[in-house]
């Protein structure tokens, strides 16, 4: 019969976990290529932000972000990649492009029922009861943050509809 055998010190060190590293590589990656890009927009002051502050903002926490799970996935036990799933991959990217292509012309609400329409097929255990839950929330939370609180102004239904 054999023992069980505790575990050394040499033997945790070498158990990494792939998917949390390369997950804060690419983490990292973003934040940095975010944070050269965004170098030409003035930042300003926490008072006074500048329209480059809240993305150099979100890169920083995106790379400390990175760089924690980098870390964690050094000690964090053995996990092997997996195949990349490129078409969900694909959907949620297309998704954000059809958003940003048309938010100024088919309005917000418009916009933000084809981004989830989209991407709810990347996701195979969502139903469309479930879109449908989501997108109504997200409709209903970017009306009340981005027109009724922050009034900034964008269309809210499509322009052709005159309810603007």
């Amino acid at each position: 019969m054999q023992e069980a055998v505790a575990p050394t010190a040499q033997t945790r060190r070498t158990q990494i976990n792939a998917k949390d590293v390369v997950t804060g590589i690419l983490m990292i990656m973003i934040a940095g290529l975010g944070l050269y890009f965004n170098q030409e927009y003035e930042i300003g002051t926490p008072s006074r932000m500048g329209p480059g502050y809240m993305p150099m903002l979100v890169f920083c926490l995106l790379a400390l972000f990175g760089t924690g799970t980098l870390v964690i996935g050094l000690f964090n036990g053995p996990a092997q990649l997996e195949r990349w799933a490129w078409r969900e991959l694909g959907l949620i990217l297309a998704s954000l492009t059809v958003f940003a292509a048309l938010l100024e012309h088919v309005g917000l609400a418009t916009s933000v029922l084809l981004l989830v329409a989209i991407s709810s097929f990347a996701d195979k255990t969502q139903t469309v009861r479930g879109a449908v839950g989501l997108a109504a929330g997200l409709v209903a939370l970017c009306w009340v943050v981005f027109v009724y609180l922050l009034n900034l102004g964008l269309p809210f239904f499509p322009p052709v509809l005159g309810f603007n």
